[in-house]
């Protein structure tokens, strides 16, 4: 099986590029799939790159450690562009249809199809490694948000004590604006 598929590595890779860039619009996937520039179409180039990582990976049987590298790259821009993780690990599952469509005519025996059945296991493996980390991704998201919002209180809350003074230290200030902080 793994010979068969380094022979049509190629077709199986465009296949599943196409099938990684539908969760886009339209236009989007015009561009993503035609623009081979990694500046101008860094999510196309890092889908492209994370996909071919990905079946190598793949095809070599590689502990799913090793695929944390080439999921980081598309995971991360589906993780900040707020695709759902059902959406944004999709792609992985139909890698399952583009072998099948490229080895139709090869899946003639009992062995083959078993063969197949344990490659397609080889993706549930991947599929399993890639939740964990699109949600490591969301967890960091979160606590960029949080930190994010702490620190627009804290500066608040500063500006506040400034411009009404500081209740805990001064409890008579309580009520308005100090006129010694403020010029009239």
């Amino acid at each position: 099986m793994e010979t068969l598929l380094r022979q049509k590595r190629g077709g199986i890779v465009r296949g599943w590029v196409q099938a990684a860039l539908q969760i886009y619009p339209a236009d989007v996937v015009a561009f993503y799939g035609k623009e081979k520039n990694s500046f101008a179409n860094p999510v196309g180039s890092a889908t492209t790159a994370g996909i071919e990582g990905l079946f190598d990976a793949l095809v070599a049987d590689a502990p799913p450690g090793e695929f944390v590298p080439h999921l980081d790259r598309i995971l991360q821009v589906r993780c900040v562009q707020g695709f759902p993780p059902s959406q944004a690990i999709w792609f992985l599952f139909a890698l399952k249809g583009v072998i099948r469509d490229a080895l139709a005519g090869e899946l003639t025996d009992t062995a083959a199809l078993r063969d197949l059945i344990v490659f397609e296991s080889r993706i549930d493996r991947m599929a399993a490694c890639a939740f964990d980390v699109y949600a490591g991704y969301q967890k960091k998201i979160a606590e960029i948000r949080v930190n994010e919002i702490k620190g627009r209180v804290s500066t608040l809350s500063k500006m506040s004590k400034i411009r009404y003074g500081d209740p805990e230290v001064d409890p008579e200030q309580k009520d308005g604006p100090i006129d010694t902080v403020l010029p009239k």
